[in-house]
């Protein structure tokens, strides 16, 4: 048979099928055709040699601001996603009820990379750094909301809601339960984004629903996951029971190395790693979902257990169909060939702490239905212990 495209002899590792092993995938007209042991390249367009690479499928990044231009912290989808590895983005509430025709427009159907979003519950979405969208809570109408959802619900897959007070003020509980409101409506699920709220933590946490998400779950910030005593607090394990989804969300201000490694030593992981990537933390400390995987791998995840919280387990925790995250013959051929770096990388979280790690994960080439993409950047100097000027 004639393939557009082979991957050769990559380590194929396939965490929603339970595959790790030296195999070849073939593409044709922009689906996976055959994963096999041998594929020939005898009748070929094109070939990857994949030798000594790892070959996945495109990373899900449940956590981005691309809604460049408009929201302040977004920024170009295509260069930190689809060329870094990531073929699906969900942007994670740049866009509200107001804007979200002109993201769905000017990005969603631009770009290379398969955006989908949390829709914020502010209409306004986040446009300021200086000026919370929640500020006035007038901006957080339900129905207006709903409508918007329903109106671009092939690409909302759930509501946002930013409880900082410097975003909120006291308007935090007001602004979850609307949130709630909309998403209860939609049959979606709610992103939270805590840390700094004025009220607790556990006051979030019983109000959500099963398969709710909380995004930056382990911040150092305070109103987080631990108590005083560095103990993770009882209402994060009620909620892990009940089916709440932690998300890393790493951003610029975020994760926080000692918080990620209490909850680990107690037994509490993440359901899925997320980047938070936006033009604050571009050039560190996140770089793209590679490197915050690279911290999981890290913290002692597998390299298949890792790299599950970047495809499948994101993928099924906003219900998309189940050939994203997962290579799956007959589905588009998004694929993320990258390499296991082995040598010194400096790792750092929101708040400056350093770790020293010897592993790296590094995009070499995606693919996004079949067409090639190779990184415009190349790794940072500051991961890799090279002297460098900002």
């Amino acid at each position: 048979m004639t393939y557009d495209l082979v991957i050769k002899n990559g380590t194929v590792i396939d965490p929603a099928q339970g595959v790790h092993g030296k195999k070849d995938i073939a593409v044709a007209g922009g689906k996976i055709a055959a994963i096999e042991d041998y594929v020939s390249d005898g009748d070929t367009h094109d070939v990857i040699e994949a030798d000594g690479l790892l070959v996945t499928p495109g990373l899900v990044d449940l956590h981005v601001h691309v809604w460049w231009g408009v929201a302040h912290l977004a920024i170009e989808a295509d260069p930190v996603c689809v060329y870094r590895g990531v073929t699906t983005a969900i942007d994670a509430g740049s866009s509200g009820a107001n804007t979200i025709a002109g993201f769905n427009r000017y990005v969603m159907d631009a770009v290379d990379t398969r955006v989908l979003a949390f829709l914020h519950i502010s209409g306004m979405g986040q446009l300021d750094n200086d000026i919370g969208e929640l500020e006035d809570i007038r901006w957080a109408r339900v129905e207006r909301a709903v409508e918007a959802a329903k109106l671009h619900s092939d690409v909302i897959v759930g509501i946002k809601v930013r409880l900082t007070d410097n975003i909120v003020g006291n308007n935090d509980m007001v602004a979850l339960d609307r949130a709630l409101e909309a998403g209860a409506e939609l049959n979606k699920p709610v992103m939270i984004h805590i840390g700094g709220s004025v009220h607790d933590f556990d006051e979030f946490l019983e109000k959500l629903r099963p398969g709710d998400i909380v995004t930056h779950s382990f911040t150092g910030n305070p109103h987080g996951i631990l108590d005083n005593n560095n103990k993770v607090i009882d209402a994060a394990w009620d909620a892990m029971k009940r089916g709440i989804i932690f998300d890393v969300g790493h951003g610029a201000g975020s994760f926080s190395f000692p918080v990620a490694e209490a909850c680990q030593e107690q037994g509490l992981g993440p359901g899925t790693v997320s980047s938070d990537v936006h033009r604050y933390n571009l050039r560190g400390p996140v770089y793209d979902l590679m490197t915050t995987l690279s911290k999981y791998i890290y913290l002692g995840y597998s390299i298949d257990d890792a790299l599950a919280l970047g495809t499948s387990k994101p993928s099924a925790a906003v219900g998309l169909p189940d050939h994203i995250g997962t290579l799956t013959v007959g589905a588009d051929a998004d694929i993320a060939v990258a390499q296991l770096r082995e040598g010194p990388v400096t790792f750092t979280d929101a708040k400056g702490n350093e770790r020293a790690g010897n592993q790296l994960l590094v995009p070499v080439e995606t693919l996004r239905k079949g067409r090639r993409f190779n990184p415009i950047h190349s790794t940072h100097p500051d991961l890799i212990g090279q002297p460098h000027k900002h």
